[in-house]
């Protein structure tokens, strides 16, 4: 289970126990400074994952315009050589 996957997971789990009330007084602050924390780190998780996501979808893009060309070169190779082979 990845990080971000456990840090959902238990924030989850404290957001049911506040919904059911199980934390009142100086617990029920504590738990909302913890569940504040879990969501700015889940936040900054989400945004990594963002930037990463937009660098794979860059590269993606370079390498298809990149077969795109290679696949016009090979192409452009076989005819010459079947010209030749008839010539």
């Amino acid at each position: 289970m990845s990080t971000a996957e456990e840090r959902a997971l238990s924030a989850l789990s404290r957001i049911e126990a506040a919904l059911r009330g199980d934390a009142d007084g100086a617990g029920a602050q504590l738990e909302r400074a913890a569940l504040e924390r879990d969501c700015e780190l889940l936040r900054e998780e989400c945004d990594t994952l963002r930037r990463r996501l937009a660098a794979v979808d860059e590269r993606d893009a370079r390498l298809s315009a990149i077969v795109g060309q290679v696949e016009g070169r090979l192409d452009g190779a076989i005819t010459q050589l079947d010209e030749l082979a008839e010539g």
